[in-house]
């Protein structure tokens, strides 16, 4: 372990657990659940009790201490391109024990992806056959990759500088609510664009604050890849644009929070259009809820939803719901649309094969 890593776990003094891990884990897949019935209220992502931010003092003498430094300054590595919406830019990548997946979800402002470590147990996939030899200790985390001018370092609080392969950076980490610590780690991947990466453990000690530094400089960038899904649409709501788009996975931080579950594709719409400036978050803040003025089209197996199949479009409080071979496909809207808004949406919806990637459509095409 790394001194500075000593030091923070030394001065630190966790708070009074307000829930154990197992409660949170446990209460958020419940939420989770019921996200998939869609009753309508703002939904909460799996572990979305861990939402706001918490300002921590500084360690050693803040912005005056020489930054630590990760990879080779100057180097030429491939970094992340700003291209354009909807792409990704990256892909996945293994550093030691820590692991960066394939990003999942793509938005006017961010890719996402999630983190994976050796040894600790994520809860994005049911039944993980690997639970019971990893001694029961958990992890969630992901890595978001803004676009030049999405993110805005200045508000992450606590922190002290490092530096990523020659660029600036930031790090914080504290005891957070049922886990050891929640660390954070933001990086300056590309001139005025910011990646960063939070990992909430029940490990103090890993992924250590050096980890998550060797994961970061390891971040590479790709040719970019349209984002595919297998629904097209043939109406959209008047005003509404696409904001955020997923493949395998749901929209967002709920995405990233079931990521293995095996759910198809998100396609997330606002009006007004979602800010791409001054984020600290992912859209819908670390608690995953709807933004204002949006709504989703989901596409989930039969085996992930807790709908019941039926012929024709069906509707509840503010969703709706089209069946198409064992596939569901749901408008959740919290009551911004209406129901015979939501039909026609679902009436103008076709599904390719979600089991052949080859049939499905990049999502740019699969919107009118």
């Amino acid at each position: 372990m790394q001194m500075q890593d000593l030091v923070e776990l030394a001065t630190s003094e966790p708070p009074p657990l307000r829930h154990d891990a197992d409660q949170i884990l446990a209460a958020g897949r419940r939420v989770q659940r019921r996200r998939r019935v869609a009753t309508g209220a703002a939904a909460v992502a799996v572990l979305g009790v861990i939402a706001a931010a918490v300002a921590v003092p500084a360690l050693g003498r803040g912005g005056q201490e020489a930054p630590i430094q990760v990879g080779a300054p100057g180097s030429n590595q491939p970094v992340p391109a700003t291209a354009e919406s909807f792409t990704f830019t990256f892909a996945g990548y293994r550093v030691g024990k820590l692991r960066v997946a394939q990003p999942v979800d793509v938005s006017t402002a961010y890719q996402l992806a999630s983190v994976y470590a050796d040894g600790l147990i994520t809860t994005d996939s049911p039944g993980d056959p690997s639970a019971s030899a990893q001694g029961g200790k958990k992890l969630y985390a992901y890595l978001t990759v803004y676009r030049a001018g999405a993110y805005d370092p200045s508000k992450l609080t606590g922190t002290r500088p490092v530096t990523i392969a020659g660029r600036p950076g930031l790090e914080a980490g504290v005891p957070y609510l049922g886990w050891a610590v929640r660390r954070t780690l933001a990086w300056q991947y590309n001139t005025d664009a910011w990646a960063v990466i939070q990992a909430s453990s029940d490990d103090a000690a890993y992924p250590s604050a050096k980890d998550l530094r060797d994961l970061a400089a390891g971040l590479r960038g790709q040719a970019s890849v349209p984002v595919k899904v297998p629904v097209k649409l043939s109406h959209v709501p008047a005003g509404y644009r696409l904001q955020e788009a997923s493949a395998h996975a749901m929209t967002g931080l709920n995405g990233i929070a079931t990521a293995r579950e095996g759910d198809y594709a998100g396609l997330l719409f606002s009006n007004p259009a979602l800010p791409t400036t001054g984020l600290t978050a992912p859209f819908g803040g670390e608690d995953g809820d709807d933004p204002a003025g949006s709504f989703v089209v989901y596409v989930v197996p039969a085996a992930n939803s807790n709908q019941q199949p039926s012929p024709g479009v069906t509707c509840g409080n503010g969703f709706c719901n089209k069946w198409v071979d064992g596939v569901d496909i749901q408008v959740s809207s919290g009551g911004r649309l209406t129901d015979a808004e939501m039909r026609k949406v679902l009436d103008g919806a076709t599904l390719a094969d979600v089991k052949n990637e080859r049939t499905w459509t990049t999502v740019t095409a699969a919107i009118p």
